[in-house]
């Protein structure tokens, strides 16, 4: 029974990896500028994901299972447990799916946290809202599109300067368009490791527990499956963020959008290795931003508009959606 039960949140975490998979919109800037097609930015960021997500996130996952709410996860598997996971999960994904239908970004973080909370108040668990618990993570959501925004504004500005001083023909643009083109395609990458390391444990986090008694690799058996959902979400459905982030927010270029990779790479990574769950939608959508007003580009805030809605909503709609699929479980058994 514990076996089956074992399997069955194993599979639907795999599910909810591919909820979150389809979601991604790290590769979005190569896309918006041309540099790989949907196709090939798709498969390159799966088998980004799996690497990411088995080296870089363990520390992030000991902080969403133990800090917010210490107790609702364990390794014994019960009704009162599985009741939790099965909720958790259903109310993330339909979070998640809902945005992606829609072609918007939101964080998955976000999802994964709002349901959290919902399921300690409906389960009676203590939930630590000062700054070791609940309280770190609120204040890296507040501060880390700010800091995106800012460090991109301000990279962006001294690009501008220096291509504005060094860049005097056609030729020389077109090299410097080139160059740019390359180093983007390296901070994707980075990107792309640190946005698995973080996002992977908002599917698998939950679930470490029960495979902790099997030694190094069975523990690590979570990482690399959540891994492989999150691409296969990536390269089904997630095309179509990459489609909306990449050209209907602001117009990019190899230079700006290098600079917004850069920004949204260096916060996010350092937020992987410090172990904080960070919103790397926010992060990215406010690193773009800065970009554009950096390089006075317009900026589509009819879209912006309705990223900024479903990020507001996310953890409200996974929270009670994670209470309401809790009672109902408990109810039919």
């Amino acid at each position: 029974m514990v076996e089956t039960l074992t399997l069955v949140l194993g599979i639907i975490s795999v599910l909810l990896a591919f909820a979150i998979g389809s979601n991604d919109e790290t590769f979005a800037s190569v896309v918006g500028v041309k540099r790989l097609s949907v196709k090939t930015a798709v498969i390159m960021g799966a088998v980004i994901a799996i690497l990411g997500g088995f080296l870089l996130s363990e520390r992030v996952g000991e902080t969403l299972r133990d800090d917010i709410s210490p107790g609702l996860f364990n390794a014994a598997v019960n009704l009162d447990q599985t009741a939790i996971l099965i909720s958790l999960y259903v109310a993330m994904a339909i979070s998640l799916i809902l945005a992606s239908v829609f072609g918007l970004p939101i964080s998955s973080t976000e999802a994964l946290v709002g349901a959290i909370i919902g399921l300690s108040f409906a389960n009676g668990n203590k939930i630590v809202w000062g700054m070791e618990g609940m309280g770190k993570v609120l204040v890296t959501w507040i501060t880390s599109p700010i800091i995106g925004f800012t460090i991109s504004f301000l990279i962006m500005k001294l690009v501008n300067f220096v291509l504005g001083k060094t860049v005097t023909s056609f030729r020389k643009h077109d090299k410097a368009n080139n160059i740019f083109g390359v180093l983007l395609l390296g901070m994707v990458v980075w990107t792309g490791l640190s946005r698995a390391g973080n996002d992977i444990n908002n599917a698998i986090a939950p679930i470490v527990p029960l495979f902790s008694d099997g030694g190094y690799w069975y523990s690590r058996l979570p990482l690399l499956i959540g891994g492989i959902g999150l691409g296969l979400g990536l390269i089904i459905i997630g095309w179509r963020v990459l489609k909306t982030l990449g050209n209907e927010v602001v117009e990019l270029t190899p230079e700006s959008a290098f600079v917004t990779e850069g920004s949204a790479a260096i916060i996010i990574f350092l937020a992987v290795i410090i172990g904080i769950p960070v919103s790397g939608t926010m992060v990215l959508v406010s690193a773009f931003i800065g970009a554009g007003v950096g390089m006075k580009k317009p900026i589509n805030f009819k879209t912006l508009r309705m990223i900024a809605i479903f990020v507001l909503l996310t953890p409200v709609i996974s929270g009670i959606c994670a209470i309401g699929c809790f009672y109902a479980i408990r109810g039919f058994f």
